[in-house]
């Protein structure tokens, strides 16, 4: 996890709502050049969506949007 990631789990955590933070993610392309799309959800709610063409990346863009939306540091 990197630091976005880590900083929305941690809010979320430290108000006692472990499952509030969900992830789906979908790849697309072909084999040798994939691309992942990653969309964070708030208690169901899409917050935030990014593409990259490595999953960890796309994951760390989705949490630093969804971070910048809801006011998380």
């Amino acid at each position: 996890m990197s630091r976005y990631t880590i900083a929305l789990n941690n809010h979320y955590q430290s108000r006692h709502r472990l499952h509030a933070v969900t992830w789906a993610e979908v790849q697309s392309g072909p084999p040798h050049a994939l691309s992942w799309t990653m969309t964070c959800k708030v208690e169901g709610e899409v917050v935030s969506t990014a593409t990259a063409n490595q999953k960890g990346v796309a994951k760390e863009e989705a949490a630093r949007i969804a971070c910048e939306r809801l006011g998380i540091n």
